[in-house]
């Protein structure tokens, strides 16, 4: 058996919108997103995707669930195949239990959800009524925070009592024991003692995607250590992976765009308060790449706040380290540095949304912190210098996913350093020190390597022989797009000619192609061995699909940059130098200036 507690952390790290939207064309339309049914023919859509809910509905055909019964119902998965597809996608093992003890253990950390809503509604009823909370309420109000904005994030007080909490709500053994587990207090068996761990502290309830209360940051009031104190680890906290303030950032962004990543909980409330809803801290440690993967299945574009002096700097080379295995074409990242002295909370209070925001826009984007910091630590004036930057950037490049922005970052390299880009080019490819590749690049791998004989455009071909029904995974836009490059000219007539005729039949496809000039080809490729389970095609082809816009992304994106190159800066217009400024940055996205 599968434990429920890893469906619900599977479900949580999934995003139903990602899911379905590789699956079937959405469109946006206020908070949800609406397209036509997949489980039923309908010309008008009427099927919906709930971002904030996690959820799908067919006002059509009734057809509704989470993402994971989505997987089961569109792959034609059983639910183990479904949740092991998922769990591929966001890196996760599944592992197995026996009967009885999952059982167990899933009314175990039910429990522990329960305890921990019912210690969210003490500490928010505490910071209403209790007679020491003026004090936190003027330290909340001393930060600028208002009524509305505690409200939003279940802002609460613990009071300085030993035992507050635990006399509120331990009236049971069982009782005792789930507070235990929760981590909200702690016993001294040796001597007798059980205490609330959290006392005399400004509560902050951590919420996982599902809006579930997992648990709590306490910021103290009066003297002593530590200033801030976050729940131990438990059966549903694990504070690698959390984000505080993700939930409130989805709910109050209809379509979440961007992330801001600061340090603490007071800069994530502060800068909701001026409008800056859009901001998570991690919980006590360094953003990881389990956080980045996390949020970069939510958005496309990061950003990462740090103070300016040497400590900060050098955390943020850690975290951009981290990131480079996870800039896939279309994620960005954003460095922003802060004046001496100054936090988030501080800063968004003196300057205003406007100014904060105009900091962000003008911080420095991942390629231009990555160059300016190598380029600091040689002298770019000697031969010497330049394979020193040459040397140390090399291994970090060769990290980055195969794309637009990995070939960018290595024309940039060129430019510091005077190589050509086909030297780098044969420098990186006896670079050994590049990082073991992800689950994403590993799928485009496997595709590559099972399509080494053939072409990616064949090799898409004779998935959709075997199973014409491919043909409706990706709307008629991407095909177009496809129909550029010359290798697909054949792949584009023959999902065009299923489409049309809703031909459902290898046969029938076959028979279309009778006495024509490609069914040499053809029939070659549908007799090819399949080596392929008939559930393992729709995550095939998608993926031969996405490679092969990637390649035609590549592709115009050079040509442009070539045509750009070609005329003299001084001629280019505003549009064009932004453009150019894009393409070297790695942040341009083709038709986004139409």
């Amino acid at each position: 058996m599968i434990p429920q507690e890893f469906i619900e952390e599977l479900l949580a790290r999934t995003d139903i919108v990602e899911v379905v939207e590789s699956r079937v064309a959405l469109k946006k339309t206020g908070q949800n997103y609406s397209g036509l049914c997949p489980f039923h023919s309908e010309k008008t859509p009427s099927f919906t995707v709930s971002p904030d809910k996690q959820f799908y509905y067919c006002f059509g055909c009734q057809a509704s669930g989470s993402a994971l019964k989505f997987v089961m119902e569109f792959d034609r998965l059983d639910f183990v195949a479904a949740v092991e597809s998922l769990a591929d996608k966001v890196g996760l093992e599944v592992p197995r239990t026996q009967g009885k003890g999952a059982a167990e253990q899933r009314e175990r950390r039910k429990s522990i959800y329960e305890v921990l809503e019912q210690a969210a509604e003490f500490y928010k009823s505490r910071l209403k009524s209790h007679q020491h909370r003026d004090r936190a309420v003027e330290y909340l109000k001393g930060r600028g925070l208002s009524g509305e904005i505690a409200r939003d994030f279940a802002l609460g007080y613990a009071p300085p009592e030993w035992d507050g909490l635990y006399s509120a709500l331990a009236k049971t053994n069982h009782e005792r024991d789930l507070l235990i587990a929760s981590g909200m207090v702690i016993e001294k068996p040796e001597e007798e003692k059980i205490y609330d761990r959290f006392r005399d502290r400004v509560m902050f309830p951590i919420r996982d995607l599902r809006g579930r209360v997992i648990a709590f940051g306490g910021r103290l009031l009066g003297d002593g250590q530590p200033k801030y104190l976050n729940s131990p680890e438990t059966d549903v906290f694990h504070k690698g992976r959390e984000l505080y303030g993700l939930f409130e950032a989805r709910r109050r962004n209809h379509k979440l765009e961007r992330l801001l990543v600061v340090e603490g909980y007071m800069d994530v409330v502060a800068l909701a308060q001026y409008g800056i809803s859009y901001a998570v801290a991690t919980l006590g440690t360094a953003t990881s790449r389990e956080h980045m993967e996390r949020m970069y299945r939510l958005v496309s574009s990061l950003a990462f706040c740090f103070d300016g002096d040497e400590a900060g700097r050098n955390a943020a080379w850690k975290a951009l380290q981290t990131s480079l295995p996870l800039m896939q074409d279309g994620r960005s990242a954003r460095f922003l540095f802060l004046p001496e002295g100054e936090d988030p909370d501080s800063l968004i209070r003196q300057e205003g949304k406007d100014k904060f925001e105009y900091r962000l826009q003008e911080s420095p984007h991942l390629p231009d912190f990555f160059f300016d910091k190598l380029r600091s630590e040689v002298d770019m004036d000697s031969l010497e210098g330049k394979a020193a930057l040459s040397k140390a950037a090399v291994p970090l490049i060769n990290t980055i996913p195969d794309g637009v922005f990995k070939q960018l970052m290595i024309d940039r390299l060129s430019d510091h350093t005077g190589l050509s880009r086909d030297r780098l080019l044969e420098v990186m490819g006896n670079d050994n020190t590049s990082q073991r590749p992800g689950p994403a690049r590993r799928r485009e791998q496997e595709v590559s390597a099972g399509t080494s004989r053939t072409s990616l455009a064949e090799a898409a071909l004779a998935l959709i022989l075997r199973q014409p029904e491919l043909a409706g995974q990706f709307d008629e836009e991407v095909y177009g797009r496809l129909g550029q490059l010359p290798e697909c000219r054949l792949l584009v007539e023959v999902i065009r000619l299923i489409r049309s005729e809703g031909l459902d039949s290898p046969a029938f496809v076959m028979a279309r192609y009778e006495n024509h000039g490609d069914s040499g080809t053809l029939k070659t490729l549908a007799e090819q061995e399949a080596l392929l389970d008939v559930s393992e095609l729709p995550d095939e082809f998608s993926g031969i699909i996405n490679a092969l816009t990637r390649k035609l992304e590549v592709q115009s994106i050079q040509e442009l940059r070539r045509d750009l190159l070609k005329k003299p800066f001084a001629e280019l217009s505003t549009s064009e130098r932004q453009m150019l400024r894009e393409i070297t940055r790695g942040t341009y996205a083709p038709g986004k200036q139409e």
